[in-house]
C-alpha cells in the first residue's frame, strides 16, 4: 500500500512540475519543450502550445437622454453661477465657451443638483459667443456634450 502510494505521489509531483514548466514557458512566449523525469526513470516530454487570445474591445454604454445632465435654470449673460441638475456621482463636467476654450472643470462627488460658482474672469470667458458647452464624462460611458444658449 505504501509502495503504491509512493508511486502515485512521485507521478503527481512529476506532472505538476512539468505543468509549471510548461506554464512558465507559455507565459514567456517561448515555444520551448519542458521535460520532466518520473520516479521510474522514464522521461516524458511535454510541448507547450501557444494560443493567441484576442482581447475584446470594451464597449462603452451610452447615458439615456432622461438621465443626462441639464441646466435647472437658464444661464444669463455674465452670471457667476451655473445651476445643474441630474449630475451623477463620479462624472466629470467641463465647461467650454463657443471658441472651445476650457473655462472650468470639476468632478461630481454626490449625485443630484449642483451649483457651479464661477470667478469674474471665468464668467467673462464663458460669455464669449452666444452658446457654451458642457462635456460630461464618466468611466464606462461615452462622453456627451450639452449645448447651452446664453440669455441676455
Amino acid at each position: 500500500m505504501k509502495k503504491v502510494f509512493g508511486y502515485v505521489l512521485s507521478l503527481l509531483a512529476a506532472l505538476t512540475f512539468a505543468g509549471v514548466i510548461a506554464t512558465t514557458a507559455n507565459a514567456a512566449g517561448n515555444n520551448a519543450a519542458a521535460t520532466s523525469g518520473s520516479g521510474s526513470g522514464v522521461s516524458s516530454v511535454v510541448a507547450s502550445s501557444s494560443s493567441k487570445k484576442v482581447a475584446k474591445k470594451a464597449t462603452k454604454k451610452t447615458v439615456k437622454k432622461s438621465k443626462r445632465v441639464q441646466l435647472s435654470k437658464k444661464y444669463k449673460k455674465n452670471a457667476r453661477k451655473v445651476y445643474i441638475k441630474k449630475a451623477t456621482k463620479g462624472s466629470s463636467i467641463a465647461l467650454k465657451n463657443s471658441k472651445k476654450q476650457s473655462v472650468k472643470k470639476f468632478s461630481v462627488k454626490k449625485s443630484g443638483k449642483k451649483t457651479l460658482k464661477l470667478t469674474k474672469k471665468q464668467a467673462k470667458k464663458l460669455n464669449k459667443g452666444k452658446k457654451f458647452t458642457m462635456t460630461v464624462t464618466k468611466k464606462g460611458y461615452k462622453a456627451y456634450t450639452v449645448k447651452v444658449t446664453i440669455k441676455k
